[in-house]
């Protein structure tokens, strides 16, 4: 199950940032926030089995067990700050569905869910975005993590080791059933690429009717993978939302 692992000790910060990776990635991806977040957040991330130092472990594919681990490790009773939750990607989908988990067993909830570059998982473009992923190969692979240099896509078992934890994360996906519940009370923060493939600004809309809080998206220069290439404007505009959700 996911570890928690924090990225900056800012025991006096205001507010705690959960950043859920997105797919096949692990907390690396979110370590160089920590100095582009102000003082006043303190980041966390997690690693799930399957990834980075922890490659060697299954990776997990049920949602239901892992956001139930997942709002666990966010709801520490020891510590009255309010918190938020950041996801991007398939990690959006996690970031949701844990914040559906804390409600749904009377624990704190966040003041803020920011999610980034998925469809609302009640909206077809989900389903649309899963089946192509699953049927076209590393074309729609590479739009998904960026691009690879060719020297590691002509050997076959650099390409399977690369593309399994990306695999099981499409696996949980697939395996995540959307059910209807009240929207979220919590703000709420879009977020997406200019020119993603995948995810065009327009389905991002649809997480508006999960919450209580409509607001529309902040759209970034890049595509799919554009939190790696505009991060700090990411990143500021993320501060800025979670100054809003706290006041």
């Amino acid at each position: 199950m996911p570890t928690l692992v924090r990225l900056a000790h800012r025991p006096r910060a205001a507010v705690r940032l959960y950043c859920l990776p997105p797919g096949g990635s692990g907390p690396d991806f979110y370590q160089p926030w920590a100095d582009l977040l102000p003082a006043t957040v303190e980041p966390y991330s997690f690693a799930l089995p399957g990834r980075g130092n922890r490659r060697d472990e299954p990776s997990p594919t049920d949602p239901s067990a892992l956001t139930a681990a997942l709002a666990t490790l966010t709801d520490d009773a020891t510590d009255s700050r309010p918190f938020a939750l950041f996801g991007h990607s398939f990690g959006a989908l996690l970031a949701h569905e844990t914040a559906r988990r804390l409600r749904r067993t009377a624990r704190r909830e966040p003041a803020l869910v920011a999610l980034s570059s998925l469809p609302a998982p009640h909206h077809r473009d989900l389903e649309r975005l899963l089946a192509t992923l699953v049927t076209s190969g590393l074309d729609r692979f590479t739009d998904l993590v960026g691009p690879l240099p060719t020297e590691l896509l002509e050997d076959p078992m650099t390409v399977t080791r690369l593309c399994t934890p990306h695999l099981a994360d499409l696996v949980l996906a697939l395996h995540h059933r959307h059910h209807d519940e009240p929207p979220l009370q919590a703000c709420l923060a879009l977020y997406g690429g200019e020119a993603d493939p995948l995810v065009p600004p327009g389905s991002l809309e649809g997480w508006n009717d999960l919450f209580t809080t409509p607001t529309t998206p902040h759209l970034f220069a890049g595509r799919h993978t554009y939190p790696l290439h505009q991060a700090p404007a990411l990143v500021q505009q993320l501060a800025k939302d979670l100054q809003r959700a706290i006041r």
